[in-house]
């Protein structure tokens, strides 16, 4: 690492504040009466590098890093295109400290995780690599700035490093080809054509990426990779003044490398009148997607108060189109899915209004029609004052929890946050100055504004009409499209009716209950209470969040109890339609029209041995949130529209699986893995589709009304106002009954023979899938299921350097341990990844291979460290978040061990050995154990029988040494 005598040191950082040579682009407040967060530090070096720092401290002793390179795929020559992405792989492979690699490992070895620590992305206009340090301390932070630096101008970028990562890029855009992908890339082509978007997709060209030598890579790297479109950002719990000083000490040396380069030409958009229409046929989409839009040019806006004011209507505009949106879906006869409204502005280039709605196939003109006359009513006949007064109640709720919530941000969002206001040219405000801009735009702010914003956004006398989907129709479908357009646009449309005003009709339970105990449990600051209707309340009060509170209830007994016999499906269904059929005297619109500008919610969902309601909220609203939970279990609502939603998600997902490796892994492989248990995995199409709310209400009613409650909140509470909250609700509801036994519902287990499946997909994409299974045990032991945990990561590493990095046939393996605290023996170990379907079986044969050389030749101290060192640091974050200690509370009276497990936590992975992993590897990881999936493009029906034959295990090979 470089280092500065003093006074030269201290003259950079003086120059630092006062000079900008290479003429970068000045922080958007230069040119802005808005001011930029005071806490942040914004400097710009004279060799034109900028740096913003800025102190956090949460998470407590932790940094993250960010270098912003203002070049991306916009940038690249033709014979460039995927180097923008391909160069920001090569960083990872030899720099001028970080010799070819090593850098992974050494990352590891400080305790940051691949991938969820070490990181970069590529887009149009800019690649960002960002670094989460395990802690920051001067020389860690010094470690990371010199990282960085290396990215920025010391990458050595030799052919055999090139030619290895080759397939690894291969890999990559095999695993993004998608439905969804292929529909974007004809959107952008027809849309936007004339600009640079559809020519430098960042993923590139195919050819370019397995053939380009090191020469374009070097060019590209030297023409763009420069001072004036460096950006180094620093945000942690340190002292800015010493990191301001390291970062001025590394980037100063930076110098270019090329002369300055001629500025890219990125186009311009069609400006025309009237209709261009485009149907896109994709045979195995799921649905059909329709795009109306409206595109005009658009040059770089000064971010300032006029300008933030000005968009302000613009955005309540958009909030009350897609909250009419989202009604209509719920009507009965509605003809589409989803469908939604937005405007942006994207790279200084374009402005882009669209309608995009989503539908089944055979109804894509009535959707059509619907969003194109949704959108004509609100542009002639504007909004209604009961939508006015939502929008701006929940935009002012927003700002107002961002102001009280500040303090307690955490440092990877807002280095996140400063990055994406650095690319957008926008001011870095703090919360406080945007709630007193705002807050007092939103006292002027007029149903008449936002039409107006909404005209004016849709102002270009040109119009797109885009659809894409599996439709059956003629070689002219454009000419149909348009056909079908111009029939909607002659239909006159009418002002929409005016909502009734309605009050929150749950507000009194009824006398509080009595608390029957109050426990203080002192070590881990924990509070539990039990009321005398026996439901219990877990509490644990913490800075973590400012004015944030988290809420779950823990209720009966889930998928357990599930008829999946009889009514297979019905678990799946019910966490879709619960919700969404809101509450007996509210439906799920007037509950969030009459609870607009209110932090609370009450998430349904069936889990495996509970049901689970969840919300969060802060301190004003905490009341509410009580009565809203206890209203979602004493009165839900099982309306109608709730089936109409279900429906038409439940037959897009189906539509899906008959494409993508979902459809094997969900309809059949889940329910395998547990021996044909259908509690597991899902049913046919048919089956889901029969499910009625008669059945889900059979099913929950006597949970609801008795069954085990036990409800957690962390957060920033008061312990006694809680208590109080909870007494005038949930205490009281009936008595709670005490939770069932139930053991012969407990038992479930792995196949006894392997068993081998092979599916084939109807998809001209071209990729496989390779899982295999290794049986295990479940994880009623905490101390054995984190040994589990430490050997499915080091299997991962293994995975990644011998699939990924030597043989470049992955992008990135997914490995896990599954062992269950629910079903006792029940686990497994998975590795599962995709590769190019012709090497599907040889891939398969070299994970068995990783898998058995750790259980032949065992895990070494270093990989045991590299995997242990990032599980510590991420295991001491944890527990200054609430998530974590919600997981803890969730059943802490029903089974007071999980709290051992938390005391035990730190110590217990501290504990762990490489012997302990060797003996579950010898244990678990014999090739003849384990079985194996693999899932490619069409070879034989799905539900072929010839697929679900269990194949014979091989010989069991005789112990080591004889």
């Amino acid at each position: 690492m470089t280092s500065r005598p003093p006074l030269l040191a201290a003259l950079a950082l003086l120059l630092a504040t006062t000079l900008s040579a290479g003429a970068p682009t000045p922080f958007a407040q230069a040119e802005s009466d808005l001011h930029a967060d005071s806490t942040a530090t914004f400097g710009t070096l004279p060799n034109g590098v900028r740096y913003v720092v800025m102190p956090n401290h949460e998470p407590k002793n932790r940094a993250s890093l960010r270098l912003l390179v203002l070049a991306g795929s916009f940038d690249e020559k033709e014979e460039q295109r995927g180097l923008a992405h391909f160069l920001e792989h090569m960083a990872f492979n030899g720099s001028t400290h970080y010799a070819p690699g090593t850098l992974v490992e050494k990352l590891q070895r400080m305790g940051m995780a691949f991938g969820a620590d070490t990181n970069a992305s590529t887009s149009f206009d800019h690649t960002l690599y960002q670094l989460e340090l395990p802690d920051a301390l001067p020389a860690t932070l010094g470690e990371g700035l010199q990282i960085l630096d290396d990215y920025s101008g010391g990458l050595l970028l030799k052919q055999a490093m090139v030619d290895k990562e080759r397939g690894i890029i291969m890999s990559e855009k095999r695993t993004r080809d998608s439905v969804a992908y292929r529909t974007y890339v004809a959107g952008a082509e027809f849309m936007e054509q004339g600009t640079r978007v559809p020519e430098r997709l960042p993923i590139g060209l195919a050819d370019v990426i397995e053939k380009s030598t090191r020469d374009p890579f070097v060019d590209f790297y030297n023409t763009w990779y420069r001072p004036e479109n460096m950006v180094v950002i620093a945000v942690g719990d340190f002292d800015p003044a010493a990191v301001q000083k390291q970062i001025v000490d590394l980037f100063t040396p930076l110098a270019a490398r090329s002369p300055d380069p001629v500025p890219v030409d990125l186009g311009k958009v069609a400006v025309f009148e009237g209709t261009r229409t485009l149907y896109h046929h994709e045979a195995e989409a799921p649905e059909t997607q329709i795009i109306i839009a409206n595109i005009t040019p658009y040059a770089h806006e000064a971010d300032d108060t006029a300008n933030r004011i000005k968009y302000l209507p613009r955005y309540l505009a958009m909030d009350m189109l897609n909250q009419r949106f989202d009604i209509l879906s719920k009507k009965d006869g509605a003809p589409f899915i989803k469908a939604s409204a937005d405007v942006e502005e994207s790279f200084d280039l374009f402005r882009e209004a669209s309608i995009e709605v989503s539908c089944k196939q055979d109804q894509w003109t009535k959707a059509m029609t619907l969003g194109d006359q949704e959108l004509r009513r609100a542009l002639a006949f504007g909004f209604r004052p009961d939508e006015m007064k939502q929008a701006v109640a929940n935009f002012r709720n927003g700002i107002e929890q961002a102001a009280k919530t500040a303090s307690t941000r955490l440092s990877d969002d807002l280095a996140g946050e400063i990055a994406d206001t650095v690319i957008e040219r926008n001011v870095f405000t703090s919360p406080a100055d945007d709630l007193a801009l705002y807050g007092a735009a939103l006292n002027r702010v007029t149903a008449a504004d936002c039409v107006a914003a909404l005209r004016q956004a849709w102002s270009g006398a040109g119009r797109y009409v885009f659809v894409a989907g599996n439709l059956n129709l003629p070689t002219n479908g454009d000419a149909v499209v348009a056909e079908a357009y111009k029939a909607s646009e002659q239909t006159n449309v009418s002002p929409t009716n005016a909502a009734g005003n309605i009050a929150w009709a749950y507000t009194d339970f009824g006398p509080a209950g009595a608390v029957a105990t109050r426990t203080h449990i002192d070590d881990l600051d924990i509070t539990e209470v039990t009321f005398a209707n026996g439901v219990r309340l877990n509490l644990k009060k913490t800075d973590f969040e400012a004015n944030t509170i988290h809420v779950s209830a823990r209720l009966g007994t889930g998928q357990l109890t599930e008829p999946a016999q009889t009514e297979p499906g019905l678990s799946v269904f019910t966490s879709i339609t619960f919700s969404a059929g809101g509450l007996g005297k509210h439906s799920l619109d007037d509950i969030e029209r009459v609870l607009a500008g209110r932090t609370v919610g009450a998430l349904f969902s069936s889990t495996p041995d509970s049901f689970s309601i969840i919300g969060d909220t802060n301190k004003e609203d905490l009341p509410l949130e009580f009565q809203l939970l206890t209203a979602t279990i004493k009165d839900p609502g099982y309306r109608p529209e709730a089936m109409r939603v279900a429906r038409k998600r439940i037959s897009a997902a189906y539509r899906t699986f008959e494409h993508t490796e979902r459809g094997p892994l969900s309809l059949h492989v889940a329910a395998i893995l547990a021996s044909g248990d259908p509690r597991f995995g899902l049913p046919s199409e048919t089956e889901m589709m029969s499910r009625t709310l008669s059945e889900e209400k059979a099913w929950l009613a006597p949970q609801l009304a008795s069954g085990a409650l036990e409800v957690s909140v962390a957060g920033d509470i008061d312990i006694d106002a809680v208590i109080a909250a909870a007494a005038k609700t949930l205490g009281t509801l009936p008595q709670r009954d005490p939770r069932p036994a139930l053991e012969d519902r407990h038992k479930v287990a792995f196949p006894a023979l392997p068993f081998q499946k092979e599916y084939g997909l109807d998809t001209k994409i071209p990729k496989g899938i390779v899982a295999v299974y290794w049986p295990t045990t479940d994880g009623l032991d905490i101390h054995r299921q984190r040994r589990l945990n430490m050997l499915a990561e080091v299997l991962s590493d293994r995975l990644r350097v011998k699939v990924r990095e030597q043989l470049g046939s992955t992008y990135a393996p997914i490995v896990g341990s599954t062992a269950s605290d629910i079903f006792p023996g029940y686990g497994y170990i998975t590795a599962m990844m995709v590769v190019e379907p012709a090497n599907t079986a040889a891939i398969e044969d070299v994970v068995l291979g990783v898998a058995n050389d750790i259980r032949t030749g065992g895990v070494t101290q270093d990989e045991l460290d590299r995997m242990k060192n990032p599980a510590m640091k991420a295991i001491g974050e944890s527990e200054r978040t609430n998530t974590y200690w919600m997981t803890v509370l969730g059943k802490a009276q029903e089974d007071p061990e999980v709290l051992d497990w938390a005391r035990t936590r730190h110590a217990d992975f501290a504990a762990i050995t490489k012997e302990e992993l060797n003996a579950l590897a010898k244990l678990y990881f014999d090739p003849a154990s384990a079985s194996k999936v693999v899932i490619k493009p069409y070879l034989v029906p799905v539900n072929s029988p010839m697929m679900l034959k269990p194949v014979a295990p091989a010989p069991t090979p005789p112990p080591d040494g004889m």
